[in-house]
């Protein structure tokens, strides 16, 4: 059995060494935080800047009205028109590609 002098410098050992740990953890989670601050910081800068940006744009342009607002019948002619050009251009194109023998003008 130990005298109980070494019970004591035993407990002052492991007491003094959690604490030292503690306050190791403690210091590195506060440099974490104070990194994590200036990174913040950082993003709140860049965000108000990309604010004015966006703020300062001029929004008078003439912007197209979307699909959703138009009249789907007068869409679905635009699209059948268009589908007809590009028929027209490609059957255009195979027939001057295509030799002469085997063209039917």
């Amino acid at each position: 059995m130990l005298p109980w002098w070494v019970w004591l410098l035993l407990w002052a050992v492991l007491l003094t060494g959690g604490a030292a740990l503690v306050w190791w953890r403690s210091r590195a989670l506060w440099g974490s935080v104070r990194s994590l601050g200036r990174e913040v910081g950082r993003a709140e800068q860049a965000l108000a800047e990309l604010s004015a940006a966006v703020d300062r744009q001029d929004t008078t342009e003439d912007t197209p009205p979307t699909a959703v607002t138009q009249d789907p019948h007068r869409l679905r002619a635009d699209h059948e028109r268009r589908r007809a050009a590009q028929r027209a251009e490609r059957s255009e194109r195979r027939a001057r590609r295509m030799p002469a023998w085997a063209r039917v003008d």
